[in-house]
């Protein structure tokens, strides 16, 4: 049986929802549980989006790979990492060729 039985309404404005619910979703998080962890001051960690894990896992893989790899090779595996980077920091997506970020270049 739950242990949370008692409600507690607050008001918001829809803008300040549509944060909440987006914070809550960085953290992998249920709006009740976000607004719970925040007001019992709790840690509250975002979690990091796939494409970034997935060019951290490249990185990983490069560094055990590095002493079998010749030059070529590892600037070919450290260009399309830095392309999934800048992909992901200009918010690009399959197919999108300007991105919403212009604060960094190619």
């Amino acid at each position: 049986m739950r242990n949370r039985t008692i409600g507690i309404n607050v008001r918001v404005s829809e803008n300040e929802k549509k944060k909440l619910q987006r914070n809550a979703k960085k953290s992998k998080l249920s709006l009740s549980g976000y607004l719970r962890k925040s007001g019992l001051q709790q840690k509250i960690y975002e979690v990091p989006d796939e494409k970034i894990y997935k060019i951290y896992t490249g990185i990983t893989d490069l560094k055990y790979q590095f002493p079998y790899l010749n030059n070529e090779e590892v600037r070919e595996k450290i260009e399309k990492m830095q392309s999934d980077f800048l992909d992901v920091y200009n918010n690009k997506e399959d197919g999108d060729e300007d991105g919403n970020n212009e604060n960094m270049g190619n």
